[in-house]
């Protein structure tokens, strides 16, 4: 009978800590991500994801699909036609309150999962044009960003607090043709939000030599205090050929959210499972690098999923 009972309280004492534990299984075996076109910097982060998950559920697939970037990917997280996606955290604030490119097109159902890199709005000029300040730009031919592009909203919200947003030649160019134009002489300059060093500005700014324009101090903080979405930052020297000193500038974040096909559950073991160890995910791609616990519960502009927050609030 004593026998009995003590193996009848080790059984129980095991489906209570069962129970405490909760499931410890993803409920499927393949998740999607939507990231950006392959020869950017988003699909190869999404690689990386999937390989980190790999470590710890080998029989779970993260599929890495290629898109045109944010807008697209906010737009297919609210149709349920993938999990998971990367995009830029301003735009995901314009898609959760209807405006700017989401204007009467508002998306509620994304949630916030892990801030992970910043991205530097950055003001290129050829160095003959002689631009050293904003100001400088009035009159110039400057390239803005496709209309409705996360850069073009960058470039509208900066210039038009610094006055010259109306003073500018405003080309309606993205960043791969507006680069070429400005090898070419025929632009003076353009905006770009990327992660840095970013390889293209590298490669342009050994064709001809180029300026990099800082956003004030002052400026900085009106923005700060303007948009939930910026953060002060600075353009270390020498990350681009010819740019000896740091430079002054603002930038956004890349941030992972979900959509409604990924469940509290399986968000929160994603969470737990591919940034826990964020050290170890830095040392797999180069734009983790500076990913810590503190970055990656940064505030976001939208709301954090349920699963996430669970998960960042376990950690140390």
């Amino acid at each position: 009978m004593r026998r009995y009972f003590c193996l009848n309280a080790v059984f129980m004492l095991a489906l209570m800590l069962l129970a405490g534990c909760g499931s410890s299984s993803l409920s499927r075996n393949e998740y999607t991500i939507a990231t950006g076109s392959k020869s950017g910097v988003y699909y190869p982060i999404g690689e990386t994801l999937a390989m980190i998950l790999k470590t710890d559920y080998p029989d779970v697939q993260l599929k890495i699909i290629e898109t045109a970037g944010s807008v697209e990917n906010l737009q297919m997280l609210k149709d349920g036609k993938v999990d998971m996606a990367l995009v830029q955290n301003d735009i995901a604030f314009y898609a959760s309150e209807g405006e700017a490119m989401f204007n009467g097109s508002k998306i509620t159902n994304v949630a916030g999962i892990a801030t992970l890199f910043p991205e530097v709005v950055q003001f290129i000029v050829r160095k003959e044009t002689g631009i050293k300040s904003l100001n400088d730009m009035e009159g110039k031919k400057i390239a803005v960003g496709s209309k409705n592009s996360g850069t073009y909203y960058n470039a509208q919200q900066i210039l038009s607090l610094a006055g010259v947003w109306e003073k500018i030649d405003q080309q309606f160019i993205g960043g791969t043709d507006a680069m070429k134009e400005v090898q070419e002489g025929r632009l003076d300059g353009f905006i770009f939000t990327s992660g840095l060093p970013n390889p293209s500005i590298i490669e342009l700014a050994k064709k001809v030599e180029i300026s990099i324009v800082p956003v004030e101090n002052e400026l900085v903080q009106k923005l700060v205090n303007t948009h939930p979405f910026y953060y002060p930052s600075t353009i270390a020297a020498n990350q681009y050929p010819g740019q000896t000193e740091e430079i002054s500038a603002v930038e956004i974040n890349a941030i992972l959210v979900s959509g409604p096909t990924l469940s509290d559950d399986d968000q929160y073991l994603l969470t737990r499972h591919l940034f826990g160890k964020p050290n170890e995910l830095g040392q797999s791609h180069p734009r983790l690098s500076k990913m810590t616990r503190n970055s990656l519960r940064r505030q976001m502009p939208i709301q954090t999923g349920k699963g996430a927050y669970r998960a960042h609030s376990e950690a140390p």
